[in-house]
């Protein structure tokens, strides 16, 4: 098989996976939505930023994204395939050993929301990667 061959079958079922947690979340009423980066920081009273530079981020503290939450649920499963060519080009980068550039983040007391870089945080999830 070739690499577009396996990541397509990735991104099926990551999809899957993802439906599947939506009908899960349906029954036990746990929220399965990305955290909004707007939301959050209205509850947060910041008065300022910095710059932490390029560092490895734990991919369980990424919670979030600051415009694409509605692609994906909080597991960074994708949610729709609008944007499979995207997901998969990626995937297949992952399996040529391609070094794509880092994800940009924002970081909110312990948490991360995704400035730049939501599928490639869903690829590294669903390869098993412990941090991006």
């Amino acid at each position: 098989m070739t690499y577009q061959q396996i990541a397509n079958q990735d991104f099926e079922r990551a999809v899957m996976r993802g439906f599947f947690r939506k009908v899960l979340s349906l029954f036990t009423g746990a929220n399965n939505e990305l955290l909004r980066y707007d939301e959050v920081r209205e509850q947060i009273p910041i008065r300022g930023q910095h710059y932490l530079g390029v560092k490895q981020v734990p991919i369980e503290k990424i919670v979030g994204s600051m415009g694409r939450y509605h692609d994906f649920d909080r597991a960074f499963l994708p949610t729709q395939v609008r944007t499979k060519n995207r997901w998969v080009s990626i995937d297949k980068a992952h399996y040529a050993q391609v070094e794509l550039p880092p994800v940009e983040l924002y970081k909110l007391g312990e948490i991360y929301f995704v400035k730049d870089g939501n599928h490639r945080v869903s690829v590294a999830r669903e390869r098993g990667q412990v941090f991006v």
